[in-house]
């Protein structure tokens, strides 16, 4: 049973990260294309 309780915790905690690291990426990703874009203007 508390091992259980462990092992669930960790999944979530991993779930966690790897979204915060998902968004992060995209943040980024979308940063870049915007900065890509405004170099194309000038």
């Amino acid at each position: 049973m508390f091992e259980q309780n462990i092992a669930d915790g960790a999944n979530i905690f991993i779930t966690i990260v790897a979204v915060i690291i998902g968004f992060a990426a995209a943040m980024g990703y979308i940063d870049y294309n915007k900065t890509k874009k405004q170099e194309n203007k000038h």
